[in-house]
């Protein structure tokens, strides 16, 4: 994140300092879910019978509000930045967007390999996190490319346009998720009218 701040300050690329962004309310959305974790496994007390589980819902629910807001906040600035394309370093950029691919890369697979990412809405919010930014340093690389090759100075805005869709759509899915558990909706591998008929 830090490398990727300085390199967007000093290549005065918005993709890569979106994507710092993003690394940024990563690291805030994982240490959220670890503390979601960490608290969820407190036992019961008689205020609260039920324990203290949903407070990893409650934060999948703050990562979902992250991920758009942070989305909303890079399509502005890309907005801004078409109107006055601003002179962008690619050769360095390129390099930057490169470590950053790789270091997601490998936390994306360590997670994978070790969280329950599918069932559990907290870990698959954190997950989502570390694959938006993934994608935030693909479309770094591309727009990279694209700079050099073509000389299309747009290409950094647009790159962090489309990856701010990208991680808004991720943010939403997280979120709809999270509102149908605290509405104690049916789970989704439930089918009701199956129930209702073995009944």
């Amino acid at each position: 994140m830090l490398v990727e701040i300085m390199g967007g300050l000093v290549t005065n690329s918005l993709a890569l300092l979106s994507d710092a962004g993003h690394m940024f309310s990563d690291a805030a959305a994982l240490a959220l879910s670890l503390f979601a974790f960490k608290f969820g496994e407190k036992k019961g007390t008689l205020q609260n019978t039920f324990g203290y589980k949903r407070i990893e819902i409650l934060a999948a629910a703050i990562n979902g509000i992250a991920l758009i807001a942070i989305a909303v906040l890079v399509v502005i600035e890309a907005i801004r930045r078409l109107q006055n394309l601003p002179e962008v370093a690619s050769l360095g950029m390129l390099v930057i967007s490169a470590v950053g691919l790789a270091v997601n890369i490998i936390v994306a697979l360590y997670m994978a390999r070790g969280a329950d990412t599918r069932e559990n809405v907290n870990m698959r919010g954190a997950y989502l996190h570390v694959l938006g930014d993934a994608l935030g340093s693909v479309g770094a690389i591309v727009a990279a490319i694209l700079i050099m090759s073509f000389g299309w100075g747009w290409a950094d805005a647009v790159a962090s346009v489309l990856v701010s869709l990208l991680i808004a759509k991720s943010g939403y899915g997280v979120l709809k998720a999270t509102f149908h558990i605290l509405m104690e909706g049916a789970p989704a591998n439930v089918d009701t009218s199956e129930i209702l008929v073995a009944i």
